[in-house]
């Protein structure tokens, strides 16, 4: 099961709690955004221009540059 908005919001709280507000890299880049996009199956769809319901988010993270 992968995890859901309210585990990685937990976790990050957790950390945040434990070591402070620091800042979060990937281990490719510094992270300048996050870019999140409502899917379903991995893609964004629509129905006469209308988006459908998600049935997950992806999560693009924005390097800086």
């Amino acid at each position: 099961m992968t995890i859901k908005i309210s585990g990685l919001i937990a976790c990050l709280k957790a950390a945040q709690d434990k070591h402070g507000d620091l800042p979060i890299y990937t281990t490719d880049s510094d992270i300048k955004g996050i870019d999140v996009y409502p899917c379903h199956e991995g893609v964004q769809q629509t129905a006469d221009g209308i988006p459908e319901d998600p049935g997950q988010l992806v999560i693009e993270f924005v390097p800086c540059d």
